[in-house]
């Protein structure tokens, strides 16, 4: 009966001391038993409800960051003003929101559709690609030492595989950090003024780190851009032929490349699968390719036993699949 009593006295006190209504404009605003966000929450209010708001409280339109109230046990609470609309029936009230601007910190709830994997984490942290690749010939034949009459350099063509995993500390989904590799081939045929032949098969594999960031994403999309660079290992098979003679020669060798890519997204073009198109571009750095091979028929290896190259850019494109697990 006495707690019966204080409770009423109270909503008696409130109604005449109180003189503006405050409706909550978030989802769900909190009571603290202090003027502060660190202080403990002793009850919440649904967005729509009301609270009331001391006559004092508002001066010239301006509220304190915590607004002193009365909780449901009428003991004092203090409520965030910016989680409140006050109702005053004069033009003060035009200047206050009627909703909370940006978003709403104390909406909890999940956007639609609720993940199937739903209370588990449904995000993939980890890539994997597979792509064909097709690229233009570098054109480095060996130094034959005679002119020729027709060249036929056929484009590079293989395999693209990339590995990565989300970077820590990465909130926002879009940094990724892995490795690369390729494994590509391609073929060259030559014909010489003096009846010569060359036919050359040039394979490479290439591995090394690789970064990613998506610079813009949506539901459906993302594009990324890549950097990195590899460690190749290149081998080349040549085989010169003439009327009378031919020889077969293996030289191979080592270089590094730095390398930039962007790279379109489609996701989810099949289940945890994305489809992808891109381009790499590669500049190789000078390196030499030599054999130990003693030739048969020196007249037909005037170059000596190494390939010389430069500095070679080379444009890649490539289309492919990317599973997120």
């Amino acid at each position: 009966m006495k707690k019966f009593l204080q409770t009423f006295s109270l909503l008696t006190l409130s109604t005449t001391a109180f003189a503006y209504d405050g409706i909550v404009i978030v989802l769900e605003a909190p009571l603290l038993r202090g003027p502060s966000l660190d202080s403990t929450v002793v009850q919440t209010i649904r967005k729509g409800q009301r609270v009331y708001i001391p006559n004092e409280t508002l001066v010239a339109g301006r509220l304190p960051d915590f607004i002193p109230t009365f909780d449901r046990t009428g003991n004092r609470a203090y409520v965030p003003a910016k989680y409140v609309k006050v109702i005053t029936g004069t033009s003060e009230e035009e200047n206050m929101p009627i909703s909370f601007a940006g978003h709403d910190p104390t909406d909890y709830r999940l956007e639609e559709p609720i993940p199937t994997t739903y209370p588990f984490e449904n995000r993939s942290f980890l890539r994997a690609s597979a792509s064909f690749v097709m690229s233009n010939n570098m054109k480095s034949p060996y130094a034959y030492g005679t002119t020729f009459d027709e060249q036929d350099y056929k484009a590079e063509m293989g395999v693209r595989l990339a590995f990565t995993r989300k970077v820590n500390h990465d909130t926002n989904d879009r940094f990724y950090f892995g490795a690369i590799g390729f494994i590509t081939s391609s073929k060259n045929y030559i014909d010489f003024k003096n009846d010569l032949t060359a036919e050359e098969s040039r394979d490479m594999i290439r591995l090394g780190p690789w970064f990613t960031y998506d610079a813009f994403k949506s539901d459906k999309y993302r594009l990324a851009i890549g950097t990195g660079f590899t460690f190749n290992y290149h081998r080349t098979t040549l085989f010169v032929d003439s009327t009378t003679l031919g020889e077969e020669r293996l030289f191979s060798g080592f270089s590094i490349s730095p390398m930039t890519s962007t790279t379109f997204q489609v996701t989810e073009f099949l289940p945890s699968t994305d489809l992808l198109l891109g381009v790499d571009l590669n500049l190789f750095l000078p390196h030499t390719l030599k054999t130990t091979d003693v030739p048969e028929n020196p007249s037909l290896w005037n170059g000596g036993d190494e390939i010389s190259q430069g500095v070679k850019a080379q444009a890649s494109a490539f289309i492919g699949v990317q599973v997120r697990y």
